[in-house]
């Protein structure tokens, strides 16, 4: 029996504030499962939408050593292009791509980088 493959296309990643990163696609915050909205963060003190605060962050970090959470509350636009940069990667190299049981099927989801043509 082969999965569902769902496919999650991402041409930017965004932060509003230290250890909070967003994913967009056409200037629109991506909510489609599994990489759904959150819309508040506890641990960041962040009121609006966003995909990972800073306990995400420090959760992925064990798994993806590149992404971290910022421990400082300086910094914040060097850690921020460090964790875009970071992202990117992981999207693009395809580390990101895994198998989830989503709404009781299996599925394979895929982060895809686009890159957009400006002519």
């Amino acid at each position: 029996m082969s999965n569902e493959e769902i496919v999650i296309e991402i041409d930017k990643v965004t932060s509003g504030k230290n250890n909070v990163i967003s994913f967009e696609r056409k200037g629109k915050q991506i909510d489609q499962p599994p990489l759904r909205l959150k819309a508040n963060s506890v641990s960041s003190k962040y009121k609006y939408h966003h995909h990972f605060d800073q306990a995400d962050l420090a959760r992925l970090q064990n798994q993806y050593p590149s992404i971290y959470p910022n421990r400082y509350e300086s910094g914040i636009d060097d850690w921020a292009a460090v964790m875009k940069t970071a992202f990117r990667k992981l999207i693009e190299s395809g580390q990101l791509d895994r198998a989830y049981r989503l709404d009781g099927r299996d599925v394979e989801v895929k982060y895809v980088w686009i890159t957009e043509n400006k002519h």
